[in-house]
């Protein structure tokens, strides 16, 4: 087993440490995009900042692209590498168990737990429990159980002891955990404090970024905000779902209801024939064949139809309009992508690639389109 030696390897720690500080303080509200892409020969590119590098000359075993311009994958020897900025770097001679976040990268193989962190690969976990579902991870938090039954949770560089037993129950948002205890106590860990929520298992619950919401033992609403318990006498709804800072949920009357800063805003008098929640960001459409979308507060109609395809992400949702020419939602503005009509595509992050003729490939980023052949 190999792992990059960063002591012995002054360089490669230099450059994965710009990485890595790039990687957690990135802060521009529009990512630089990262996609790959394969040509004639079947070699495997990635696209980056507006180039196109070599990466491999066989097909990938699988890739993973993050939100701050990192791309792990397994190329066809079996080997987990990293891409970043015109460089690719050896992780393992094997193929562990890899994750990516919109904010960083970690692995875990066999017992071994790491995380890319202030430039290294920082080790969280010697003795990872293998063969359970004991690994959570979101955006800034990463929380395990180990072979000594203990429950454990990294956030700011530091590790923190939760629990000296393993969860019966628990779910993980970009920076919020939440589990029941082996007493079935409800508790909630958030920017580095572990609060008791409830004594009892609630009926449902569900977690996204500083937000938790869950109905108690009477059925009733209770919503975690930004570390504020708030209860409600409104009965738990049949369906809901959660986004960044907003809950989407039907009502008992079928209304399509949104909760945001605190206010409820009734979308739709009807129960939605579609609808999908992604961070920023819901998509829906209505008995009328209505296209729409609800981001950030703003109520938008994209179309009086249904696309033949559409795919969402963070803050945008690109689709194909009925004559199969691109279009997109783009931090709420509507934009044309394509003119011309687009057979298929793929979307990562906010980047598109798509192809209008044989062996050649167009990637979409930041409102400019790229063309190689």
């Amino acid at each position: 087993m190999y792992f990059i030696d960063f002591h012995k390897n002054i360089t490669l720690m230099k450059s994965l440490g710009f990485c890595l500080i790039f990687l957690l303080f990135f802060s521009a509200s529009h990512s630089q995009c990262l996609a790959t892409f394969r040509d004639i020969n079947n070699y495997v590119y990635v696209f980056d900042g507006g180039e196109s590098k070599y990466l491999e000359s066989l097909p990938l075993l699988s890739y993973k692209i993050g939100r701050a311009n990192i791309m792990a994958y397994v190329g066809n020897n079996g080997r987990l590498k990293v891409y970043y900025r015109g460089k690719v770097y050896p992780v393992t001679d094997n193929t562990p168990n890899y994750y990516m976040t919109d904010n960083w990268f970690l692995y875990q193989n066999y017992n071994l737990i790491k995380v890319m962190y202030n430039g290294e690969f920082k080790t969280l976990e010697t003795l990872f429990t293998q063969g359970t579902d004991s690994l959570y991870y979101g955006d800034s938090l990463i929380v395990w159980n180990n072979d000594l039954g203990e429950l454990n949770a990294f956030h700011d560089g530091e590790t923190t002891l939760l629990e000296r037993s393993v969860p019966i129950g628990a779910k993980i948002g970009p920076n919020i955990f939440v589990y029941l205890d082996a007493s079935s106590n409800f508790k909630v860990f958030y920017h580095g404090e572990l609060q008791v929520l409830e004594s009892y298992q609630p009926r449902s619950y569900q977690v996204n970024e500083d937000m938790l919401v869950y109905f108690d033992q009477y059925n009733n609403l209770k919503i975690f905000h930004d570390g504020v318990l708030d209860e409600t006498s409104t009965p738990a709804p049949a369906e809901y779902r959660l986004g960044r800072d907003f809950m989407a949920y039907i009502s008992s009357l079928k209304q399509l209801v949104v909760y945001y800063k605190g206010e409820e805003t009734v979308l739709m008098d009807d129960r939605p024939t579609h609808w999908v929640v992604r961070k920023n960001l819901m998509i829906y459409t209505d008995k009328g064949n209505n296209f729409w979308a609800w981001y950030k507060g703003q109520k938008i109609l994209l179309e009086r139809y249904i696309p033949i395809s559409y795919k969402v992400d963070n803050d945008v949702v690109f689709y194909q309009d009925l004559d199969g020419r691109l279009k997109a939602l783009y931090y709420g503005e509507q934009i044309d992508v394509s003119d011309q009509i687009v057979p298929n595509y793929q979307l990562f992050n906010e980047a598109v690639t798509y192809s209008l003729m044989p062996y050649e490939t167009k990637v979409w980023c930041n409102k400019q389109t790229y063309t190689f052949k």
